[in-house]
């Protein structure tokens, strides 16, 4: 593609006449490496998808009689669930570099359900007594059982999702890696996807397209991660306006699958080709927009407040998704309608982040405690072995 110069890496940090080599900044030209962009943003971009969820799920719209303004306010939280995209994408991106760094696939499991674990677990505890759990139906929905045999909406539906991709990407990368042509592979994965989608248009429980319509933005993502680590990306002119406009594209054909019903090459239109168009260009958009405001004096104070503050927020991601619905279900029906929307979306909104910054705490230490208890064992451990073995020679 002509648009894009792939740049080989360069070995050493500096040129030959010992400066280092320079990056170029939005502000100052027309070409970026887009993925050094996405990479120095990548909590930002985290931050900023993980806020989008909260509006689809939380928010209340406070524009009032003003239509117009009501329709664009109704149409971002509608389509809110293209963050979930943003954070797939990203996620089959970290898969590279994650697999590339671990010792082996228990490695990258563990890791896996490590950061995923406590949250999941934690609030099923929250629902349970509220919401009337069975025993059976605590472990059904904790194990993932009752997102494939009843709906994939049974309980936080992104977190039974996310782990079916992980558990089956060491496998496609393993594949993936050994083929002689990345792109040529991803596409004819992609064709593999679309004929099974297909083929099971009129069989498959409809909800769960919600999950299948999803995998070609993780594999995109794992595609962009092997670009990523290959060599510098240069996007130049051409590049940005193309982004630009497979984003306004994404969100066109979300209005047309949203208001119009409009059937869009799969089941459950609305997050398949409109998500991946949106999610996949903004993953570079953002961050050069970012960038952007940041590289230029008289916007520099806002750049810094919103990377800030978007990063701040890519802290806690699965926290603050996990525990939202719980709260908005707890808190909703008691103020909704004493205080006006703004109102209410300002209590809502202070008591989750505080919700999720506990959460976030708490569990965090929860494992440096446990790798603290285990470093201590294993020395205990380790030294008595070596004990055993002195007395044995003696």
């Amino acid at each position: 593609m002509a648009a894009v110069k792939i740049i080989e890496k360069r070995k050493q940090k500096g040129s030959a006449d010992g400066r280092k080599e320079r990056v170029h900044d939005p502000a100052e030209g027309s070409v970026q490496d887009g993925f050094l962009l996405l990479n120095r943003y990548r909590g930002a971009l985290m931050g900023f998808a993980a806020l989008w969820i909260y509006i689809l799920h939380e928010w209340q719209t406070i524009s009032g009689e003003h239509l117009r303004a009501l329709w664009v306010e109704t149409f971002i939280k509608r389509i809110g669930f293209c963050g979930v995209d943003i954070f797939l994408f990203l996620s089959g991106m970290g898969v590279v570099y994650s697999i590339a760094k671990s010792k082996n696939v228990f490695a990258f499991y563990g890791k896996r359900l490590k950061r995923i674990i406590l949250p999941f677990v934690f609030v099923a505890l929250l629902y349970y007594r509220p919401y009337g759990w069975t025993p059976a139906v605590f472990w059904q929905n904790i194990l993932c059982i009752n997102f494939y045999s009843k709906s994939m909406y049974a309980y936080l539906w992104f977190v039974p999702a996310i782990l079916t991709f992980y558990l089956f990407s060491p496998l496609y990368y393993h594949f993936f890696i050994k083929s002689s042509g990345k792109i040529r592979f991803t596409l004819c994965a992609l064709i593999i996807w679309l004929a099974g989608t297909l083929l099971v248009a009129d069989r498959l429980r409809y909800d769960l397209f919600g999950l299948t319509n999803r995998i070609p933005v993780f594999i995109v993502g794992i595609l962009a991660g092997w670009l990523a680590r290959e060599g510098h990306i240069a996007f130049d002119r051409l590049t940005w306006r193309l982004l630009t406009l497979m984003f306004l594209l994404g969100l066109y054909l979300s209005y047309l699958s949203i208001y119009e019903d409009m059937y869009i090459l799969v089941p459950l239109s609305n997050c398949c080709v409109p998500n991946l168009l949106m999610s996949v260009s903004l993953s570079f958009l953002l961050p050069r927009f970012l960038s952007a405001l940041n590289g230029k004096k008289c916007f520099r104070l806002l750049g810094k407040g919103l990377t800030g503050l978007f990063h701040f927020f890519g802290l806690f991601t699965l926290e603050f998704y996990c525990i939202q619905e719980w709260m908005g279900d707890l808190m909703l029906p008691r103020i909704l309608g004493r205080y006006s929307n703004l109102t209410v979306n300002v209590i809502l909104f202070a008591a989750v982040v505080a919700a999720a910054l506990a959460m976030y705490g708490l569990f965090k230490y929860f494992w440096i405690f446990v790798e603290w208890v285990v470093k201590k064992l294993y020395n205990v451990c380790g030294g008595n072995v070596m004990c055993n073995k002195a007395r044995r020679r003696k």
